[in-house]
């Protein structure tokens, strides 16, 4: 897979205009930010501040968590994401003219690693919820698969929701802190590329784990901030690093912020494929300098065809890529592990 395969360079282009806008929008409440502590462990001292877009981020001084602070409330974003043209505009162009590269590269492989946990780990059956299904592919296939009785797609996001009703999913428009299922009623909680969206991942991780049933499967992906492309462009240049990801975690805090919610982890790795070819795609644009990098130029340029795929795989295997997967149970109560 290609970064060129998800993220035509046209739309992209076309995707930026509507950002500006979305971004003024973000930022116009600023005045009623609010200061956090860190979304992972919890702990109040930072160090490290850089500006990003406007943004500032600041890095845990205990576990290196980088994260947005002071940020909007919890409301503000909820309104935001109603409201963002950037969202439609991936809803009804970037989604629909990339839905068969995503399906055969992104979430027919993650539906059968899915399907693989659940017979492995004894969830098979039941219901499974995805939370943020956004275009509802993963949703699709997986419910295509049979491994569980009953999926559920849950997307705020108007536009997205939509397209997920068009694909006939049990859709539930509407944020994960109004999800009223019974507690203890679902085999299986997935979330890709969310968490790093959300105000409170502790609130988002306490809600999956009252609707888990004991033993219940909780598996997330979001970027890995100590990931190869974040670490060599910086996350201030990393073109995959969005408008409104306001926590990177990292393998280690990810870890430490799951097990500290009644959670045992079961996997986490870093399967990303892009790495080295969105760094390329830098490099190849002028964005980046690979002079000073003699290493790195003979890999992802001089001998591309021969070392590139060979690296990225090295960067996946070794919990280098800026993709990451966690898969955790349920084993107790939130608190337990911390």
């Amino acid at each position: 897979m290609r970064e060129e395969d998800i993220r035509p360079a046209q739309l992209q282009e076309e995707l930026k205009a509507l950002l500006t806008r979305d971004r003024e929008r973000w930022l116009q409440d600023r005045d009623d930010f609010v200061r956090v502590e860190c979304p992972a462990c919890g702990h109040r001292e930072t160090i490290n501040p850089i500006d990003v877009r406007s943004y500032t981020f600041e890095t845990c001084a205990d576990c290196e968590t980088v994260f947005y602070n002071p940020r909007p409330t919890m409301e503000h974003m909820h309104r935001y994401y109603a409201e963002a043209q950037s969202y439609t505009f991936w809803a009804n162009r970037i989604f629909p003219e990339t839905e068969d590269a995503r399906r055969r590269n992104i979430f027919q492989p993650m539906a059968d690693r899915v399907a693989s946990y659940a017979r492995k780990l004894g969830v098979a059956g039941g219901t499974m919820v995805e939370v943020g299904a956004g275009f509802g592919i993963f949703a699709q296939e997986i419910r295509q698969r049979g491994i569980f009785d009953r999926v559920i797609a849950v997307e705020p996001t108007p536009d997205l929701a939509r397209k997920c009703r068009d694909k006939d999913l049990e859709t539930l428009e509407l944020p994960y802190e109004q999800l009223d299922l019974p507690a203890g009623s679902v085999n299986c909680v997935a979330s890709f590329e969310v968490i790093e969206h959300l105000f409170a991942p502790k609130t988002f991780l306490a809600t999956c784990h009252r609707l888990l049933r004991p033993s219940g499967l909780l598996i997330l992906t979001c970027p890995n901030v100590k990931g190869f492309d974040f670490t060599v462009l910086g996350v201030e240049n990393a073109p995959n690093f969005g408008l409104e990801h306001i926590n990177m975690f990292h393998p280690r805090s990810l870890r430490r912020l799951v097990e500290a919610h009644g959670f045992k982890v079961e996997d986490l790795c870093t399967p990303g494929q892009l790495d080295a070819d969105i760094v390329r795609n830098q490099a190849l644009q002028g964005k980046f300098d690979l002079s000073g990098h003699p290493f790195l130029k003979r890999v992802l340029m001089d001998e591309w065809e021969n070392l590139g795929p060979g690296f990225q795989k090295f960067l996946s295997d070794h919990q280098l890529s800026s993709s990451m997967m966690v898969v955790a149970r349920k084993i107790g109560t939130p608190g337990d592990h911390a």
